[in-house]
């Protein structure tokens, strides 16, 4: 009794050094897991939002010399104003001709138009025509530029700049200078961003004036609210980006659809009011978030290995404990399921094992024997009890040996001994695990010089069909074995339901079964 007191005393002690290591272990862990990664989270907020500045700015940058750019065109418009002003007596050819020096000022136009103040007059293609009916007409009225998207009257799409001046005496007329909607391009080539980045010009709407420069579902259709609002917005919201778009502020925020997770960067153009939009693969924010938090990053590392190294050590102290206390408990956990004679799980461990089996795999269908050895009363009596002993012993080491690892093979008691076969797939199988049992108390023999051939009474039962948990099939297997007993001993008898209306059939010799 001091022994055992003893060694349970020594397990609870290890139990309690184990739970403290690992409490104060786990405090610390979790402790460390959140300072490291509240560090890790405002670093990489920090230069996510440096990223994000920077990708507005540059937005802002090339917008202003985009704008730049485009301003250089109405100066064309304002110079000829003058003169077309004072040439009212100018012949329709003179006017074309003049319309058509107006495309070789600058090359990023392709053709110019004079007309009077109902969009009529000549181009430099020596066409008449008729404007009034055009957008960029209308847009001509209040705006100084405008977008015209693959506008029928002049055959494509374009920006179009138009300068107001006299015409006619009295009459107020427009130069309209038609400019190649390529002519932001070389800048958008300029950009430092990967090759999926996508341009788009909005004006204070979100109507999107015009697009290039890679494919993007924010750039589709006529309006970036309409795409944006039918993604999601992590950063900003859609009544965030709208004001800040008409206060003309430089912004960038996050954007995600079912297709795309981009980072979007706006700022103002400088004409009209209109917007540059640059649409760039978060993967390339992301990268840069990566560079600028590289030092932090290898810091925290250096510091994680340092700390997960303390760790360790502290708590390898903890793991042996826990080694030793499992290997005691499963060495208890052994000796207290097993038959300390054949070695085979003992009556507990053997209801307990084959109750926990049925509950875990439900309608599976399985085989149990429950047998003992036929005269055993007579052996322990004209032979000896060491004798017994080692006959039940050798028989144990046997079963073991016969039947699968997964199976459950259990002493109740005495020389009553159980057999559990799990997931019986066939009919066949079934009729070839009767003939296995049979089969191995017909060869089972035990003894040195004078060996005896013991034999056994069986009692079989199929589950569910029999029954559905430990008890039921116990009590059925006992029937069938009283059965076969009663029959005459030494041999296999199925359990039925009519059991108890079968005639008896005495089997002598060696083993057979009888389905009843």
């Amino acid at each position: 009794m001091n022994k055992k007191k003893q060694k349970k005393q020594k397990i609870n002690i290890n139990k309690r050094v184990y739970y403290k290591a690992c409490l104060y272990g786990g405090v610390l862990i979790v402790t460390l897991v959140i300072i490291i990664s509240k560090f890790i989270y405002s670093t990489e907020m920090s230069a996510q939002v440096n990223v994000e500045n920077a990708l507005s700015i540059q937005t802002e940058v090339l917008a202003n010399k985009m704008g730049r750019e485009l301003m250089r065109i109405p100066g064309v418009g304002e110079g000829a104003t003058v003169i077309v002003s004072n040439i009212d007596s100018l012949s329709d050819v003179q006017r074309i001709s003049f319309a058509n020096k107006l495309t070789r000022a600058n090359s990023h136009i392709f053709k110019a138009a004079i007309t009077d103040n109902e969009g009529k007059g000549f181009d430099s293609d020596g066409m008449a025509v008729d404007y009034s009916k055009a957008d960029f007409y209308v847009n001509s009225k209040s705006e100084e530029f405008s977008f015209t998207e693959n506008s029928p009257i002049i055959g494509r799409s374009a920006y179009v700049c138009s300068v107001p001046c006299k015409y006619e005496e009295g009459k107020i007329g427009n130069i309209y200078l038609f400019i190649e909607q390529d002519i932001f391009d070389e800048y958008y080539d300029e950009t430092i961003y990967s090759g999926d980045t996508s341009y788009a010009i909005i004006d204070s709407n979100g109507h999107i004036v015009s697009s290039s420069k890679g494919d993007s579902v924010f750039t589709a259709g006529s309006n970036i609210y309409s795409n944006l609002s039918a993604g999601s917005l992590p950063t900003l919201s859609l009544a965030q980006i709208k004001i800040r778009v008409v206060k003309g502020e430089k912004m960038a925020f996050k954007a995600v659809s079912n297709e795309e997770n981009r980072t979007i960067a706006i700022a103002p153009f400088g004409i009209a009011d209109w917007s540059l939009v640059t649409i760039v693969n978060s993967d390339y924010v992301e990268n840069q978030v990566k560079v600028n938090t590289k030092e932090a990053r290898n810091l925290i590392n250096s510091i994680v290995i340092l700390i997960s190294i303390f760790i360790a050590l502290l708590l390898v102290y903890a793991v042996i404990n826990k080694i030793r206390f499992n290997e005691e408990s499963a060495d208890l956990a052994d000796k207290a399921d097993t038959d300390l004679l054949t070695c085979l799980n003992n009556k507990m461990a053997t209801e307990r094992k084959i109750q926990e089996y049925l509950d875990e795999n439900p309608g599976v269908q399985c085989m149990m024997f429950l047998f003992d050895i036929d005269n055993f009363k007579k052996v322990n009596d004209t032979m000896g009890h060491a004798f017994g002993d080692e006959l039940l012993k050798n028989l144990g080491h046997q079963l073991i040996n016969e039947f699968r690892v997964t199976d459950i093979i259990g002493r109740l008691g005495g020389d009553e001994f159980v057999v559990f076969l799990k997931n019986i797939k066939s009919e066949e199988q079934l009729s070839r695990e009767g003939v296995r049992i049979t089969t191995f108390f017909h060869h089972f023999k035990v003894g040195g010089y004078v060996q005896y051939s013991a034999t056994a009474s069986i009692g079989a039962v199929i589950l569910p069909k029999d029954a559905s948990s430990f008890e039921e099939a116990y009590k059925a297997a006992d029937k069938a074995l009283y059965e076969a007993k009663r029959r005459g001993k030494n041999q296999l008898v199925y359990y039925s339901s009519e059991l108890s209306n079968v005639e008896s059939v005495r089997v002598t010799g060696d083993i057979e079964s009888d389905n009843i």
